[in-house]
């Protein structure tokens, strides 16, 4: 069986849409123009959304909202720079829907589980799945998005930060960044730097992760252990005890332990 049919939650979030498959989405967005239509202050991804899907859940008022809010966040990392982002439409929807998500989370979360476990029951039932079990409030607490190489997950990344600061879920010990390696550490912080993310790489000095309000620190996923033995680099995990805002990319190159 494909995988796409255990994404549940990414059904259920095109079903607020209106739509049963993403392909549904892409055939209307992909044309679209880019950017914001002058008249309305609203984006022309908006403005689709609004008119040309008769099932959505969402209201107008709920969507312009969000619209609102994106192009917000959208502002803020492009501040500094001189090349300026401008979302395409698969960008747009993944931030779209961790906007959805994080908005029922912080002001409805029983009734967001209970929608979430309801469509989870019929879906089970239309797609003879019998592996998956209901959702509790603890698995509420990890998103991840699936998407392919070179389709802006670095930016989008960026957005999610100014995005949890904006529902203020809670008030994380550490907000920290988990890559594969040195090189995307890298990365990310000069990217980081460029969307006006107070950023740092972690330095090998236990003391050095002692975090600033809102500060990132970036360290690869090498250099968390267990338990800490000898004097190098390292760091083991219970450093970060506590609530964390944690980041991780290309989570399927980590480590079983």
């Amino acid at each position: 069986m494909s995988i796409e049919k255990y994404l549940v939650l990414n059904k259920y979030m095109l079903s607020l849409l209106g739509v049963d498959d993403f392909k549904d989405l892409q055939n209307v967005f992909k044309n679209a123009p880019l950017g914001v239509d002058l008249n309305s202050g609203k984006t022309h991804f908006c403005e689709l959304l609004e008119n040309a899907f008769q099932r959505i859940k969402l209201s107008h008022d709920d969507l312009d909202r969000y619209d609102d809010n994106i192009q917000s966040y959208l502002k803020r990392i492009n501040a500094q720079r001189e090349t300026k982002i401008t979302l395409k439409y698969f960008q747009y929807l993944s931030i779209l829907f961790t906007e959805i998500y994080l908005d029922m989370l912080k002001n409805n979360k029983a009734q967001f589980l209970n929608d979430l476990n309801e469509f989870l029951k019929k879906y089970k039932e239309d797609n003879s799945i019998d592996l998956i079990n209901a959702f509790t409030e603890d698995d509420l607490n990890k998103l991840a998005f699936w998407m392919a190489t070179g389709s802006g997950k670095t930016l989008i990344s960026h957005i999610n930060y100014y995005q949890f600061l904006q529902y203020n879920l809670f008030q994380p010990n550490s907000i920290i960044y988990i890559t594969p390696n040195e090189g995307l550490s890298k990365q990310h912080f000069d990217e980081m730097q460029q969307s006006g993310i107070p950023v740092k790489l972690y330095s090998g000095d236990l003391h050095s992760i002692t975090p600033k309000k809102g500060e990132v620190l970036i360290l690869e996923i090498t250099k968390l252990v267990e338990e800490k033995k000898g004097r190098g680099k390292t760091i083991p995990v219970d450093a970060f005890e506590g609530r964390n805002l944690v980041f991780v990319d290309e989570g399927h190159k980590g480590k079983k332990s």
